[in-house]
């Protein structure tokens, strides 16, 4: 892992590095394996001064290929979905995922957003069972806009060690944040 950080750190020296950022964040949301806050980290470190531009821009992104992963699911569900979920040996996270989705919704489209579960698959799920588009645009965007300022935030603030704080914290905020929205849903459900 270090040999990977001191490559990203040499990439993100570059001028054109947030828009390799960018780039990372929508395939991210679509196929590619890595996470978006190993390269979002080394990039806030540099840019401190621009944190709410690359939280937002990296979003976008992320929501963008979202779209793309959700139209996977509604329209070319068998012959890319399918090959995706295969490739990455994700099948059980995808049933899991579409009924979560068939049950929760928005709501677990934000935590799928937030958490390190993979987005990619939650975005697929969602096109498959034909979740509103707009209920799925919103819910990533608020949820991963979530995600990527903490990351950058804390990454421009505390510096080096930020990656370290937050890998050894990242866990506990998403249970925190699971059970935060247990209790939404439990009151939604009440009423």
């Amino acid at each position: 892992m270090s040999n990977l950080n001191d490559k990203t750190f040499e990439l993100v020296k570059n001028k054109k590095s947030t828009w390799f950022l960018y780039f990372i964040s929508f395939i991210e949301s679509i196929f590619f394996p890595l996470p978006t806050d190993i390269f979002i980290i080394p990039i806030a470190l540099i840019n401190k001064n621009k944190i709410l531009l690359i939280s937002f821009m990296t979003t976008f992104f992320s929501v963008l290929g979202g779209i793309i992963g959700y139209l996977i699911g509604l329209y070319f569900f068998n012959e890319i979905g399918r090959e995706l979920i295969n490739y990455f040996y994700l099948q059980e996270e995808f049933d899991f995922f579409t009924s979560l989705v068939n049950e929760y919704g928005y709501i677990f489209i934000f935590v799928a957003g937030f958490t390190p579960l993979p987005y990619k698959i939650a975005a697929i799920a969602s096109g498959f069972i034909n979740m509103p588009i707009l209920i799925f645009v919103l819910s990533s965007f608020f949820s991963r806009g979530l995600r990527f300022f903490i990351v950058t935030y804390f990454s421009a603030k505390i510096g080096i060690n930020a990656e370290k704080i937050i890998r050894k914290n990242f866990l506990y905020i998403s249970i925190f944040l699971f059970v935060f929205i247990l209790i939404l849903m439990w009151f939604e459900l009440a009423q």
